[in-house]
């Protein structure tokens, strides 16, 4: 591994928005959710990127295995909160 970054966002209770679309692209719902609030991301040996968000207690939220050189994710994120209790 070349390289490890770890930083954590400025703010308080910041909140995201999750947009969730059919296969043919349109919109279906939105989720708002607590924004992350820190990272860790990482350049591999063959320079390839991946980045890891972190949630407000710092535990693994998402992570994104590929990166675009800009910055950007690539494909589908894997989830990695823990599963929430149903809510009835």
């Amino acid at each position: 591994m070349q390289n490890i970054t770890i930083g954590r966002y400025p703010g308080g209770a910041l909140t995201a928005t999750r947009i969730h679309h059919d296969d043919a692209g349109h919109e279906v719902s939105r989720e708002t959710f607590p924004a992350h609030a820190g990272w860790i991301e990482g350049i591999r040996d063959d320079g390839t990127r991946w980045v890891m968000y972190m949630d407000a207690a710092g535990s693994p939220e998402m992570f994104w295995p590929g990166r675009e050189p800009d910055g950007a994710v690539i494909g589908h994120g894997i989830d990695l909160s823990p599963p929430r209790e149903p809510v009835e």
